[in-house]
Protein backbone atom coordinates (compact mmCIF):
# COMPACT_ATOMS: atom_id res chain seq x y z
CA UNK A 1 0.00 0.00 0.00
CA UNK A 2 1.36 3.42 -0.90
CA UNK A 3 1.18 6.28 1.56
CA UNK A 4 -0.80 9.39 0.68
CA UNK A 5 1.30 12.38 -0.31
CA UNK A 6 0.81 15.52 1.79
CA UNK A 7 -1.76 17.94 0.41
CA UNK A 8 -1.19 21.56 -0.53
CA UNK A 9 -2.24 22.78 2.90
CA UNK A 10 0.25 20.50 4.65
CA UNK A 11 3.02 21.48 2.23
CA UNK A 12 2.35 25.15 2.91
CA UNK A 13 2.51 24.55 6.67
CA UNK A 14 5.74 22.62 6.24
CA UNK A 15 7.30 25.44 4.20
CA UNK A 16 6.22 28.03 6.77
CA UNK A 17 7.69 25.92 9.56
CA UNK A 18 11.01 25.58 7.70
CA UNK A 19 11.03 29.31 6.93
CA UNK A 20 10.60 30.21 10.60
CA UNK A 21 13.23 27.67 11.66
CA UNK A 22 15.75 29.03 9.15
CA UNK A 23 15.14 32.57 10.40
CA UNK A 24 15.58 31.54 14.04
CA UNK A 25 18.81 29.72 13.26
CA UNK A 26 20.22 32.63 11.25
CA UNK A 27 19.51 35.17 13.98
CA UNK A 28 20.90 32.92 16.72
CA UNK A 29 24.15 32.45 14.79
CA UNK A 30 24.42 36.20 14.31
CA UNK A 31 23.38 37.47 17.76
CA UNK A 32 23.34 34.60 20.23
CA UNK A 33 20.22 32.91 21.53
CA UNK A 34 19.67 35.21 24.52
CA UNK A 35 19.45 38.28 22.27
CA UNK A 36 16.92 36.86 19.81
CA UNK A 37 13.22 37.61 20.25
CA UNK A 38 10.08 36.09 18.76
CA UNK A 39 9.33 39.43 17.09
CA UNK A 40 12.72 39.41 15.35
CA UNK A 41 12.21 35.84 14.17
CA UNK A 42 8.82 36.80 12.78
CA UNK A 43 10.25 39.80 10.94
CA UNK A 44 13.08 37.73 9.46
CA UNK A 45 10.64 35.00 8.35
CA UNK A 46 8.05 37.47 6.98
CA UNK A 47 5.29 36.14 9.24
CA UNK A 48 3.50 37.45 12.31
CA UNK A 49 4.75 36.82 15.86
CA UNK A 50 1.53 34.90 16.46
CA UNK A 51 2.36 32.58 13.56
CA UNK A 52 5.79 31.91 15.05
CA UNK A 53 4.21 31.06 18.41
CA UNK A 54 1.64 28.80 16.74
CA UNK A 55 4.43 26.70 15.24
CA UNK A 56 6.94 26.95 18.08
CA UNK A 57 5.98 27.64 21.73
CA UNK A 58 9.52 28.87 22.49
CA UNK A 59 12.38 30.17 20.36
CA UNK A 60 14.63 27.24 21.30
CA UNK A 61 12.29 24.86 19.50
CA UNK A 62 12.42 27.09 16.42
CA UNK A 63 16.22 27.15 16.38
CA UNK A 64 16.53 23.37 16.63
CA UNK A 65 13.74 22.69 14.14
CA UNK A 66 16.12 23.45 11.29
CA UNK A 67 17.88 20.19 12.11
CA UNK A 68 14.69 18.12 11.96
CA UNK A 69 14.24 18.36 8.20
CA UNK A 70 16.53 15.47 7.34
CA UNK A 71 15.15 13.27 10.10
CA UNK A 72 11.59 13.93 9.01
CA UNK A 73 12.51 13.08 5.41
CA UNK A 74 14.07 9.85 6.66
CA UNK A 75 10.92 8.96 8.59
CA UNK A 76 8.75 9.64 5.54
CA UNK A 77 10.89 7.39 3.35
CA UNK A 78 10.85 4.58 5.89
CA UNK A 79 7.10 5.00 6.38
CA UNK A 80 6.56 4.57 2.64
CA UNK A 81 8.23 1.14 2.67
CA UNK A 82 6.56 -2.21 3.18
CA UNK A 83 9.38 -4.71 3.78
CA UNK A 84 9.72 -6.37 7.17
CA UNK A 85 13.50 -6.64 7.11
CA UNK A 86 15.96 -5.30 9.65
CA UNK A 87 14.82 -1.70 10.34
CA UNK A 88 18.27 -0.65 11.54
CA UNK A 89 19.83 -1.74 8.24
CA UNK A 90 17.06 -0.19 6.17
CA UNK A 91 17.34 3.11 8.02
CA UNK A 92 21.12 3.02 7.66
CA UNK A 93 20.66 2.95 3.91
CA UNK A 94 18.08 5.74 4.05
CA UNK A 95 20.22 8.06 6.17
CA UNK A 96 23.46 7.25 4.35
CA UNK A 97 21.74 8.14 1.08
CA UNK A 98 20.46 11.38 2.58
CA UNK A 99 23.95 12.23 3.83
CA UNK A 100 25.36 11.86 0.32
CA UNK A 101 22.57 13.83 -1.36
CA UNK A 102 22.19 16.68 1.15
CA UNK A 103 25.63 17.61 2.54
CA UNK A 104 24.55 21.24 3.01
CA UNK A 105 21.84 20.23 5.46
CA UNK A 106 24.20 18.01 7.40
CA UNK A 107 26.66 20.87 7.71
CA UNK A 108 23.83 22.91 9.19
CA UNK A 109 23.21 20.17 11.76
CA UNK A 110 26.90 20.37 12.66
CA UNK A 111 26.43 24.10 13.18
CA UNK A 112 23.55 23.33 15.54
CA UNK A 113 25.86 21.12 17.59
CA UNK A 114 28.29 24.02 17.89
CA UNK A 115 25.44 26.41 18.74
CA UNK A 116 24.44 24.14 21.60
CA UNK A 117 27.97 24.35 22.98
CA UNK A 118 27.70 28.13 22.87
CA UNK A 119 24.12 28.16 24.19
CA UNK A 120 23.75 25.32 26.75
CA UNK A 121 20.09 26.17 27.33
CA UNK A 122 19.39 24.47 23.98
CA UNK A 123 20.36 21.05 25.35
CA UNK A 124 17.09 20.04 27.06
CA UNK A 125 15.17 21.03 23.95
CA UNK A 126 17.50 18.96 21.76
CA UNK A 127 17.12 15.97 24.09
CA UNK A 128 13.34 16.34 23.92
CA UNK A 129 13.55 16.52 20.13
CA UNK A 130 15.56 13.30 19.98
CA UNK A 131 13.09 11.58 22.31
CA UNK A 132 10.22 12.63 20.05
CA UNK A 133 12.09 11.36 16.99
CA UNK A 134 12.72 8.02 18.69
CA UNK A 135 9.07 7.72 19.75
CA UNK A 136 7.82 8.49 16.22
CA UNK A 137 10.25 6.01 14.72
CA UNK A 138 9.30 3.26 17.18
CA UNK A 139 5.65 3.72 16.17
CA UNK A 140 6.55 3.39 12.48
CA UNK A 141 8.55 0.22 13.14
CA UNK A 142 5.71 -1.23 15.21
CA UNK A 143 3.23 -0.45 12.42
CA UNK A 144 5.52 -2.06 9.84
CA UNK A 145 5.76 -5.27 11.86
CA UNK A 146 2.19 -5.23 13.17
CA UNK A 147 3.28 -5.35 16.78
CA UNK A 148 2.24 -3.58 19.99
CA UNK A 149 4.63 -1.09 21.59
CA UNK A 150 3.20 -1.83 25.03
CA UNK A 151 4.11 -5.52 24.76
CA UNK A 152 7.02 -5.79 22.31
CA UNK A 153 10.29 -3.98 23.18
CA UNK A 154 11.79 -4.53 19.70
CA UNK A 155 10.47 -1.37 17.94
CA UNK A 156 11.60 0.91 20.76
CA UNK A 157 15.03 -0.70 21.04
CA UNK A 158 15.54 -0.56 17.27
CA UNK A 159 14.48 3.09 17.16
CA UNK A 160 16.82 3.98 20.02
CA UNK A 161 19.70 2.26 18.22
CA UNK A 162 19.02 4.22 15.03
CA UNK A 163 18.77 7.59 16.79
CA UNK A 164 21.92 6.83 18.77
CA UNK A 165 23.84 5.91 15.61
CA UNK A 166 22.76 9.11 13.85
CA UNK A 167 23.41 11.50 16.73
CA UNK A 168 26.76 9.89 17.54
CA UNK A 169 27.85 10.20 13.91
CA UNK A 170 26.80 13.84 13.76
CA UNK A 171 28.51 14.73 17.04
CA UNK A 172 31.81 13.14 16.03
CA UNK A 173 31.68 14.67 12.56
CA UNK A 174 30.94 18.16 13.92
CA UNK A 175 34.08 18.07 16.07
CA UNK A 176 36.53 16.89 13.42
CA UNK A 177 37.93 18.57 10.33
CA UNK A 178 36.38 16.00 8.00
CA UNK A 179 34.61 16.97 4.81
CA UNK A 180 31.01 16.10 3.97
CA UNK A 181 32.32 13.04 2.10
CA UNK A 182 33.42 11.47 5.38
CA UNK A 183 29.99 11.46 7.02
CA UNK A 184 28.37 8.58 5.08
CA UNK A 185 31.24 6.29 6.09
CA UNK A 186 30.94 7.42 9.70
CA UNK A 187 27.20 6.75 9.55
CA UNK A 188 27.83 3.26 8.17
CA UNK A 189 30.33 2.52 10.93
CA UNK A 190 27.93 3.67 13.67
CA UNK A 191 25.03 1.67 12.25
CA UNK A 192 27.21 -1.42 11.84
CA UNK A 193 28.17 -1.22 15.51
CA UNK A 194 24.50 -0.97 16.47
CA UNK A 195 23.54 -3.82 14.11
CA UNK A 196 26.12 -6.18 15.60
CA UNK A 197 24.92 -5.63 19.14
CA UNK A 198 27.81 -3.30 20.04
CA UNK A 199 30.30 -6.14 19.76
CA UNK A 200 33.91 -5.10 20.39
CA UNK A 201 35.91 -5.04 17.16
CA UNK A 202 38.81 -7.51 17.08
CA UNK A 203 42.08 -7.07 15.18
Amino acid sequence: MTKEQPGLRELKKQLTREQIAAAALKLTKEKGLSRVTIDEIAQEAFVSPRTVSNYFPVKEDAVLAAGRVGFEAMLREYSAGTQQGNPVEELRQVFSKYAREHPEHLRMIAELVELERQNPTLKPFRVAQESELSANLSELIADRFGTDLTEDPYPTLAAEAVVSAITTSMNIWSKCSCTEDCLPDLVDTSFNIASTGYAVAKD
